[in-house]
């Protein structure tokens, strides 16, 4: 088995084989999935919806007929219920990202569990689903944010490779980045709202073609566990 390196963020975590996960805190934080030798990838969008980048992006996915999951902000999902409901419509699926975007590791439990279950109830309410993916911003985590995910019946999910596409990197950057780590059972960390100018559509134009050549199969964080098999 080929071993991910991963951004661990607590001191004192280990990699653990088969569904790795942090140890220590709590069993219900992934970063990447062993499928068993299968070619199998998540996509992940962060951040969304946006007003442009979130279009464009669903018209690529839809171009390909890749399924993906996108982590919502309870804000920005309020601005532009369309595009959650868009994402839906294509066979996305979608995770809670917070209501604000804090950096969790800074807030009270009370803080924490109120900003999952604002999201969870404002996106309940437009998609008529109950949410069961949780990542917390910046894949910032500490004990309060996993009791809270575990208390609200949501699994922690973080990624095994980052595009780090928020910070504006070439767009050559990012595709290296994607073609020279990317391995089965990977979680790829992409964002949905980027401010300003966006490389993520160009770099997905490149990526895309390239991982299905390779034989790679896309799929849901929530079937890359197995937890729709």
């Amino acid at each position: 088995m080929k071993w991910k390196k991963a951004v661990l963020l607590l001191a004192g975590l280990l990699i653990l084989p088969q569904i790795t996960r942090a140890s220590g805190v709590t069993d219900d934080v992934y970063f990447y999935c062993n499928t068993g030798g299968e070619k199998k990838i998540a996509l992940t969008f962060d951040d969304g919806p946006h007003p442009v980048y979130t279009r464009e992006i669903l018209e690529i996915l839809d171009s390909y007929g890749i399924p993906a999951t996108f982590f919502i902000i309870g804000v920005n999902a309020e601005q532009y219920p369309e595009l959650v409901q868009a994402e839906l419509a294509a066979g996305h699926e979608i995770g809670n990202h917070t209501y604000r975007h804090l950096n969790l590791q800074r807030e009270a439990y009370e803080t924490v569990r109120g900003e999952i279950l604002e999201t969870e109830n404002l996106l309940g309410e437009m998609t008529e689903q109950r949410l069961h993916l949780f990542r917390p911003p910046g894949g910032l985590y500490c004990d309060a944010v996993c009791r809270a995910a575990a208390e609200l019946e949501y699994t922690v999910i973080l990624w095994s490779v980052d595009t780090r596409d928020w910070a504006h990197p070439s767009v050559e950057d990012i595709v290296e980045n994607v073609m020279t780590n990317a391995d089965s059972g990977d979680i790829i960390l992409f964002h949905d709202y980027v401010s300003g100018h966006s490389p993520t559509p160009e770099a997905l134009r490149r990526i895309l073609p390239e991982l299905i050549a390779r034989g790679y199969q896309f799929v849901t964080v929530s079937e890359l566990l197995g937890e729709n098999s």
